[in-house]
């Protein structure tokens, strides 16, 4: 949900996967829903988040036809500091068929971004507290701001090789 503009105050977002954007993986094989029952605690152990952090805000899954298709977004966010949140995005999309021995197909989209916001709710207080906002936030939390755009790029990193390996197995199983 946005943050109504008056209540904004200075704001400063960044992508944490520059200049791609997201992760992508793709898996085709046998049962490939079975990474999603794992994804929520998968992101509460990489990112120490609790299960409060963690939240879907869609879930479909298709009946009715073969594969039956599912489409869910999942969210981490998650408070660094009084002044910058960190946001996890994960899409997840494909088909899973209804004869466990056919093989489906399974797309994870991993996307994050790191919010700082400095509360300022009148034109006077920017004004006046603007100037020194932007002096420590370039001068002080710039370091502090890397750093856990850092953390959230390695996080992710971590939940992809998680995921990747995760489907291997399920990879492994299907060949012996």
């Amino acid at each position: 949900m946005p943050i109504p503009e008056p209540l904004r105050g200075f704001v400063y977002e960044d992508d944490v996967l520059a200049p791609k954007g997201a992760e992508v993986i793709e898996y085709y094989g046998p049962n490939p829903f079975a990474i999603y029952p794992k994804l929520k605690g998968l992101l509460q152990v990489i990112f120490h988040a609790r299960g409060q952090h963690v939240f879907e805000t869609q879930f479909r899954w298709d009946i009715t036809s073969d594969p039956r298709q599912f489409f869910v977004l999942m969210h981490l966010e998650r408070g660094l500091d009084n002044f910058t949140r960190l946001f996890v995005h994960l899409r997840i999309f494909g088909g899973q068929p209804t004869d466990p021995s056919k093989n489906g197909r399974l797309m994870v989209e991993i996307s994050g971004r790191i919010l700082t916001q400095y509360p300022a709710g009148t034109v006077w207080q920017k004004i006046i507290v603007g100037p020194f906002i932007w002096a420590y936030h370039h001068l002080i939390y710039n370091n502090v701001r890397r750093r856990y755009i850092r953390i959230g790029k390695e996080g992710i990193e971590r939940l992809q090789k998680e995921i990747r390996s995760t489907l291997s197995l399920m990879e492994r199983e299907r060949l012996m």
